[in-house]
């Protein structure tokens, strides 16, 4: 019944839909003669009758297309009569119905002043693609969106792609740096990295073909962002597989429209540099004339980031007798009732080999048998010894120590034209991998372990509208995604971590550390043909078809030496009959009617049906998935209704990858699924101010995870399973108050994650979470801004599910943020002052993964108080001057 209801409910919308265009298109105004006499009557300059002839008709009978010629020739008309507020507001309204329009060429100056002055003040946030792949308004969009823009970025002193998430709500986000640097869980699904959000630039997906999963690095430049739109809850309606939790669709700037003459040269960027040793640049130089633009954007990060070796876990300092107590001592009795100690010395022989030893010391009971052997002082010394060989010393010729740096960087050019771009991206981060690991899994060199990924993007984007009611546009675009061979992880067998034991320290074995060198390398093409129709005013239909072809690598090519991809081979793994490569493809075929039967009433349905082929016979085969949506406007309140369903296809890393520590694959993975249910009700209180309330219901299937399996020897390892099914509800809501000199926004987030199977809360998951942030304009140059992001205490360990930590809470944390930004200092010069965590705060969020704080640590250190300075410089042309609309 569940999958009946909805397909049932949207053809119903349909079914209505069309039962009512004929009586509804009879009731049109007769626009083909209202607009020509018009243009008429204000070219005369009888303004009165251009206003009797257009306020009847532009709301209650005219095509989208003529509404926008109406709102043009109103807002002109306003103009001539010199009312700027009124004629603003005209223009307000045209370009929320088509966000690109642009004047006539023979327009007046004022008028184009006027209208790029109302642009820039909508900054068009009320207008997002990311929903239906078409501009439409964020109020009435069938789907809960956030919006931030460049003007955000520069007033809050984002430093990073991950800064946006700490002010986002729904998003519980840990830094560890290491590996994957961040880590975020997007409406309590907690996850084994970011996998189940979907992030785009310009359309053009960025997860990783293999593992699915996004890095979130330093690596993304801000300068050349137009806005950033995020989708919270399930969107393969539209996207496919893996927009499971959400999409998060990266805009950059159109430079073919930068305001100025039509032949200029501009550059926007800025350096900021600051405490850890995290130093950036970050800008774009564009050069159009009336035909073209260029842009290339560039960015460039590193860091030395946070010296741990001060806390136990991440201190690679030489060992010492004291750091042995208990290591692998034999102690207590096993599920069977045995003694460890009797099991261990009848299973080496110890006692009998080594009778006089100082090493240890065995207890016994009246019976005999050794209830437990312990580590002695002297043998502890001797562990610590002979651990030396590798802690406090080196590791292929470079000094053991704590090492986290950063070297990353990000090259786009980009060339415009009216209905076409053509687009190459290019970035590389490279960074330290230790702290997601503790010494007692790995052993840190500046060199080992490291993280180093390169991404490129090619693709070509064709937007064509042939009239006001058919439009087209196709991404072509290819992928070539590499983990580079100077990738490695190490690990090392030793007494501190309980590898090597009392036998192997009677030998007196040389502990040894091992770095694998690991490779990986991934092409695909991709083509999405999306097609929108307006054959009414009140019917927009849009669909698509998306093809994707692709050569996947499967696990790791591995080697003990540097450059893998030339030293290495697979590693071995059963389960990869026909070798390591799979060929895969994906076609993809989705549609979405959106119908207003009633001015204030929009009805949404949308379907999309994938299949997937992997080589000849895998693959998930055919999966659908439905959407429906009611938006409904009674005066200041929009109230939305959204029933969506997704799925995520494990990815290639889930079946085939294996590691030191995951050792198993597992081809067979089956798609997770989801169906979601969400209610919100937006209030636009006052002019300046808003609120918006979510609420949320999902249902998730066949969550996927790792789970500890014994291998064939009777080894435990890790392995990629579906482990079972999760329900999280939530709440979450958000405001902003807007003047002329403060700017003050909110939100909130509520969340209940519950795993079904284990009858167990999701571990690490908040359950609640709160931003807030404001700027105040101190005078005409000079801006302060404070914000602060409180998230209340985390449960983890014992008692929740998905985690292994011992740790069983997490402590409650309260930071805040500011900066103090000079404006114009010189001509386009700019001066930011940042300081994060100004109560300067030690506090932790949860590990990732397991978090045993074994292999995985199992906690995190955040930033204490940190000042960063950033010289913002913008070149470009005058401008005509300004007009005094908002009034």
């Amino acid at each position: 019944m569940t999958k009946i209801y909805p397909i049932g409910l949207l053809l119903s919308f349909l079914l209505l839909g069309w039962a009512r265009l004929p009586t509804l298109a009879q009731a049109n105004c007769d626009e083909a003669a209202v607009i020509p006499e018009a243009e008429k009557r204000y070219a005369t300059g009888n303004f009165d009758e251009v206003f009797a002839l257009l306020n009847p008709c532009v709301e209650k009978g005219f095509s989208e297309y003529a509404r926008v010629q109406a709102y043009k020739i109103l807002s002109m008309t306003y103009l001539a009569i010199d009312s700027l507020p009124q004629s603003a507001r005209s223009i307000s309204q045209l370009l929320t119905l088509n966000p690109k329009f642009e004047p006539d060429f023979s327009a007046s100056p004022r008028y184009k002043t006027l209208f790029q002055q109302v642009r820039e003040s909508k900054e068009q946030i009320l207008q997002v693609t990311s929903v239906s792949k078409k501009a439409e308004n964020l109020l009435y969009v069938p789907a809960t969106v956030a919006v931030l823009n460049s003007k955000d970025f520069a007033q809050r002193g984002y430093k990073s792609l991950e800064d946006i998430l700490h002010d986002l709500p729904g998003f519980d986000v840990i830094r560890g740096n290491g590996i994957g640097s961040t880590n975020f869980y997007q409406r309590g699904y907690r996850s084994t990295s970011n996998d189940r959000t979907l992030i785009l630039i310009d359309g053009v997906e960025e997860n990783d073909l293999v593992s699915n999963t996004v890095l979130i690095a330093p690596q993304y430049p801000l300068s050349d962002i137009e806005r950033v739109e995020v989708i919270y809850g399930p969107a393969s309606t539209l996207y496919g597989a893996n927009a499971f939790m959400g999409v998060i669709n990266i805009i950059t700037k159109n430079f073919r429209n930068l305001p100025g003459p039509a032949k200029q040269v501009a550059f926007n960027g800025h350096a900021r540099s600051g405490a850890l040793g995290r130093n950036q640049v970050d800008g774009v130089l564009t050069a159009k004339n009336a035909d073209v633009a260029l842009s290339v954007t560039g960015r460039v990060y590193q860091a030395s980031e946070l010296d741990l070796s001060d806390y136990p876990e991440w201190n690679f300092d030489a060992r010492t007798a004291g750091d042995y107590t208990g290591q692998f001592d034999q102690i207590g009795t096993d599920a069977s009732g045995n003694y460890r100690a009797q099991q261990y010395l009848q299973r080496t022989n110890l006692t009998k080999l080594y009778p006089n030893s100082t090493s240890y010391k065995v207890d016994y009971a009246p019976d005999g048998k050794a209830t437990a052997l312990r580590l002695t002082p002297e043998g502890a010394q001797r562990a610590a010894r002979l651990d030396n060989n590798l802690f406090g010393n080196a590791l292929n010729g470079n000094a053991v120590g704590f090492s986290n740096t950063k070297r990353d960087w990000f090259f786009r050019g980009k060339l415009e034209f009216k209905d076409l771009t053509i687009s190459f991206l290019n970035w590389k981060t490279d960074e330290g991998g230790t702290p997601w690991y503790t010494n007692k899994s790995t052993i840190s060199t500046e060199k080992n372990p490291r993280w180093v990924t390169q991404d490129r993007a090619f693709s070509i984007t064709y937007n064509k509208a042939f009239s006001d009611k058919f439009q087209i546009m196709n991404i072509s675009s290819y992928l070539l995604h590499e983990i580079k061979g100077s990738t490695n992880l190490v690990t090392y067998n030793g007494y501190f971590n309980g590898r090597l034991g009392f036998l192997e320290l009677e030998k007196d074995s040389v502990p040894k550390a091992t770095a694998t060198y690991q490779y990986r390398i991934s092409t695909q093409f991709r083509n999405e043909l999306r097609l929108f129709w307006s054959p009414l005013f009140n019917l927009d239909v849009s669909g698509g078809i998306e093809l994707r072809s692709g050569l996947i690598q499967g696990n790791y090519i591995t080697s003990t030496l540097a450059f893998a991809d030339e030293t290495g081979s697979v590693a071995n793994a059963s389960g990869l009959a026909g070798g390591n490569n799979f060929k895969a493809n994906d076609i993809g075929v989705y549609s979405q009617v959106t119908y207003r039967p009633l001015k204030d009433l929009k009805l949404v349905g949308g379907l999309r049906v994938d299949n997937n082929r992997i080589r000849s016979n895998g693959g998930y085969g055919t999966v659908a998935t439905p959407r429906l949506a009611a938006i409904y406007n009674r005066g200041k309140v929009i109230f939305k209704a959204i029933y969506a369903e997704a799925f995520k296809d494990a990815s290639f890393l889930q079946k085939y990858g294996t590691t030191a520590t995951r050792r198993l694959p597992n081809p067979t993975l089956l798609p997770e699924r989801v169906n979601n249910l969400e209610m919100s009700a937006y209030l636009q209180a006052t002019k300046q101010m808003s609120f918006n309330v979510v609420g949320y219901f999902a249902n998730y299937s066949n969550a996927v995870g790792t789970a500890q399996v014994m291998q064939e020897n009777g080894s435990m390892t890790q392995q990629f399973q579906g482990i079972g099914r999760r329900r999280i509800w939530g709440l979450q809501g958000e405001g902003n108050y807007r003047s002329a000199k403060l700017n003050i926004w909110w939100n909130f987030t509520y969340t209940n994650p519950y795993d079904e199977d284990a009858k167990l809360r999701i571990s690490d998951i908040a359950d609640f979470m709160t931003n807030a942030g404001a700027d105040y304009q101190l005078t005409p140059r000079l801006s302060f801004y404070l914000a602060g992001n409180y998230v209340s205490a985390r449960k983890t360990g014992a008692g929740t599910a998905g985690s292994n930590n011992p740790a069983r809470r997490f402590d409650p944390f309260l930071v805040l943020k500011s900066n103090l930004t000079y404006h114009n200092l010189l001509n386009g010069l700019s001066l930011q002052l940042s300081v994060n965590n100004l109560l300067n705060k030690e506090y932790f969020v949860p590990g990732i993964r397991e978090a045993d704080n074994f292999t995985y640590a199992s906690r995190f250190l955040m930033d204490r108080r940190i000042l960063s300075l950033a010289v913002f410089y913008t070149l470009k042309p005058k401008e005509s001057g300004p007009v005094s609309w908002n009034q």
